[in-house]
C-alpha cells in the first residue's frame, strides 16, 4: 500500500444496523466512497447468513492484500499474469473458555502466468512482507500462505502446479 507521502491514512467503514445481526457497510477514505455498500451477517444459528460473516470478511481482507502484493511483485518482475484465483479460509475453533476464536487463516493464491520464470521464486520470497493487512493480523492470528503457480495457456486445461518455494 502506498502511503502517498502521508504520515497516516484513515480507512473508514460506516456500518448501519439492518435488523437482527445484519449490517450495511460503506467503506471510504477522506470522504470518498470506496465501492458500493455491502451487507454482512452472522451465520446460523444466530444470524441468517444473508451476507459474509465477520471471519469471512477478515479472510477476504487478508486474501485480497496478499494477492495484491503478489500481483505487484510479479508486475515489477515483468511476469505476465493472465488470471488469479484466491481461496481464503478463516478457521474458527473454541478457545480455552469455550468461546469461538479465529485460530488461523489459510490462503491459497493461484496466479496463472504466461510462462515459468526464474523471477517467480524471488516474488514468492518477498511479497508477504509488503502485505499491510497480513503483517498486522499475524501479530495475533496465524496466517498460512501457499502459492499454487498455474503456468500455461488459458484455452487449455493443461497447467503445471508447484508451490511458492520452487516455481
Amino acid at each position: 500500500m502506498d502511503m502517498r507521502g502521508q504520515a497516516e491514512r484513515r480507512f473508514v467503514v460506516h456500518l448501519h444496523h439492518q435488523g437482527r445481526y445484519r449490517f450495511l457497510s460503506q467503506a471510504s477514505e477522506d470522504g470518498q466512497r470506496h465501492g458500493p455498500s455491502f451487507l454482512s451477517d452472522e451465520p446460523d444459528p444466530v444470524g441468517e447468513a444473508s451476507g459474509p460473516s465477520t471471519p469471512a470478511l477478515l479472510g477476504a481482507a487478508v486474501g485480497h492484500c496478499l494477492s495484491a502484493s503478489l500481483l505487484e511483485a510479479l508486475r515489477h518482475a515483468h511476469i505476465e499474469v493472465w488470471d488469479c484465483e484466491i481461496e481464503a479460509v478463516a478457521v474458527v475453533v473454541p478457545n480455552t473458555a469455550g468461546l469461538p476464536r479465529i485460530d488461523h487463516i489459510e490462503v491459497t493464491i493461484r496466479p496463472r502466468v504466461a510462462q515459468r520464470s526464474p523471477r517467480m521464486a524471488r516474488c514468492a520470497d518477498v511479497f508477504e512482507q509488503y502485505c499491510t493487512v497480513t503483517s498486522s493480523v499475524r501479530q495475533g492470528i496465524d496466517v498460512r500462505v501457499h502459492v499454487d503457480w498455474q503456468v500455461g495457456d488459458l484455452s487449455s486445461e493443461r497447467s503445471q502446479s508447484g508451490d511458492g518455494a520452487e516455481p
